[in-house]
């Protein structure tokens, strides 16, 4: 009687052994994962996945520090309890996460989400995802919006900036092509293509500066602008929408502030497709995780984005001060801190373009646009907090570079420092103030003329190898 109760009661300790055991393995594993996903998530951003992970990692400890100590009794029990429902809970949950999968459920049309998280962005700050080439993209044209993209942009962003208060709405038009064009533009003399800063998307039509240059030169101009490209994509465009039955001058803008690095990513991502390939996919994919789903709706009920304000600066020129944002790193690349790779592969570009206008019996130009930290340099004062780096960013030699690069190519180079500077100069910004750093109103009436004078030099004949103001 006494050997059949010693089995008895070893047995059931070994069956409590088991169960402190799985307790224990349950809080080690919960440990590794919050590690894991700290380590994956970084400690830069205090975002809720962040603070999940630590939850995690401590509560993981925690748990197995109690299922290696906690005496037999109530306690123990309890989380012996807990621990088996919860594994049964996540078995379960896989499986339904599985079944969600494998059924190509939308949680997006369930929570309020759209498959593409820029949607509600203003047009001209999306993405284009409409595949050209090998790896370049423009936008899926025609379309239309209609709002305010400057104050909407900031709203989206959470800034308290006063910036954009009396902002008037636009509506801005994309052809079949997906570039900032009259619908039904069958001919054009003279076409300008370039990122964003060509596309003047915060802009009404009236005021693009490719429609300032028309106006004043008599040249019909056709804008192959598009945010988020570089140089190779813009040889791309000549070659595919640039020419028309008279078009006979071809004109890459270039924007220093971050052109140099896109066109590198390009040039990475050309190899890569070449070598392999792949190539990049920008179309909207639909959200199938049911556990990402309820992230994103904890995210949404618990971390409420804090107001910002987005002023780091004052323009001090013209005895007055104007609030404005100095654009952030990274900043624009000249010869002394630029790779010898980033150069090789930004005259490469240019020269690929010289290369297609000849090709294309086309007069090649390169508008050299500068970022606001070159057009500004020495006329702000920043605020304290203002980004070390920004502070010291100094211009370098890229614009006079160009131009003798240029003129090895047989490209006219139109500088555009000087009459942005010149009104910079009198305290009149010409770009837009907080936030979004593109040329404003008066910046891109400035370009426009300098523009037009280089198409009305051209249809005289008196061409010259740099056009200035």
């Amino acid at each position: 009687m006494l050997e059949g109760n010693m089995d008895q009661t070893g047995s059931h300790n070994t069956g409590r052994g088991a169960q402190r055991g799985l307790a224990l393995g349950a809080g080690l594993g919960v440990t590794l994962a919050g590690a894991a996903g700290w380590i994956m998530v970084g400690t830069g951003e205090r975002s809720l996945l962040f603070w999940l992970c630590v939850a995690a990692l401590l509560g993981g400890l925690l748990w197995a520090a109690l299922a290696a100590f906690l005496p037999e009794g109530r306690l123990l029990r309890a989380q012996r309890w807990v621990t088996g429902n919860g594994l049964v809970f996540v078995l379960m949950l896989g499986v339904v996460e599985g079944g969600c999968r494998l059924a190509g459920v939308n949680f997006n049309n369930l929570t309020g989400q759209t498959d593409d998280p820029r949607a509600h962005y203003p047009l001209c700050l999306r993405m284009p995802d409409r595949p050209v080439g090998e790896i370049f993209f423009t936008r899926a044209g025609p379309l239309t919006w209609t709002g305010r993209p400057l104050a909407t942009f900031l709203k989206i962003n959470h800034g308290t900036d006063a910036a954009y208060e009396e902002e008037a709405e636009i509506t801005t038009r994309y052809d079949a092509d997906g570039f900032r064009n009259p619908e039904g533009l069958k001919d054009w003399q003279a076409v300008v293509v370039g990122d964003s800063f060509t596309e003047c998307g915060a802009l009404p039509e009236e005021q693009m500066f490719t429609t300032v240059a028309a106006q004043r030169s008599g040249v019909v101009v056709r804008n192959l602008g598009v945010c988020n490209t570089g140089t190779l994509a813009h040889g791309e465009y000549l070659r595919r929408f640039g020419k028309g039955p008279s078009t006979r001058q071809a004109v890459l803008a270039f924007y220093d502030g971050n052109d140099i690095l896109d066109t590198a990513e390009e040039q990475a991502d050309l190899e890569r497709h070449r070598r392999t390939g792949w190539r990049p996919l920008r179309e909207p994919q639909p959200q199938i995780s049911l556990v990402k789903a309820g992230y994103q709706v904890a995210r949404h009920l618990l971390m409420r984005p804090q107001a910002v304000s987005y002023q780091n600066a004052w323009l001090t020129a013209g005895e007055k001060e104007t609030p404005l944002m100095m654009r952030a790193p990274p900043m624009p690349l000249d010869p002394e801190t630029a790779t010898r790779e980033q150069m090789a592969v930004m005259e490469g570009a240019i020269r690929q373009f010289a290369e297609a206008c000849r090709e294309l019996k086309l007069e090649p130009a390169l508008l050299y646009i500068p970022a606001n930290n070159r057009t500004y340099h020495g006329l702000v004062r920043y605020r304290p907090e203002a980004d070390a780096t920004t502070r010291a960013w100094v211009p370098g030699t890229l614009p006079q570079h160009l131009r003798e690069f240029c003129a090895g190519q047989g490209m006219a180079f139109i500088d555009a420092c000087p009459v942005l500077r010149g009104a910079a100069e009198k305290g009149t910004p010409v770009y837009n103030l907080i936030l979004d750093t593109h040329l404003n109103a008066e910046g891109a009436r400035l370009i426009g003329e300098l523009l037009a004078k280089h198409f009305e030099n051209a249809k005289t004949g008196r061409l010259e190898m740099t056009t200035r103001p």
